[in-house]
């Protein structure tokens, strides 16, 4: 007797509902997932300013100034990201 024998109907037609279509969806979903999250790190990216590292887009810096007050990076956006507790 395998696994396979040991799983309910309601299992069986379950896996056999889970065609390779599915399997690719899930694939490009993951993908585009991960692609969206890059853009997001790419955007919240950090640069040095006056001694500091902080975050491009949440200081909103540009041309060696910021037009926010100057946020830290990792900001909360990457922190976010990257699972860590947020303030």
């Amino acid at each position: 007797m395998t696994a396979w024998d040991d799983l309910s109907e309601g299992a069986h037609q379950m896996l056999e509902d889970f065609d390779e279509l599915t399997l690719a969806e899930i694939a490009a979903d993951a993908t585009s997932s991960a692609a969206a999250i890059q853009r997001v790190r790419a955007l919240h990216s950090p640069v040095e300013h006056r001694g500091r590292t902080i975050c491009v887009e949440c200081s909103a810096w540009a041309n060696g100034s910021t037009d926010n007050p100057p946020t830290a990076h990792p900001c909360a956006t990457i922190q976010a990201l990257d699972g860590q507790e947020t303030p």
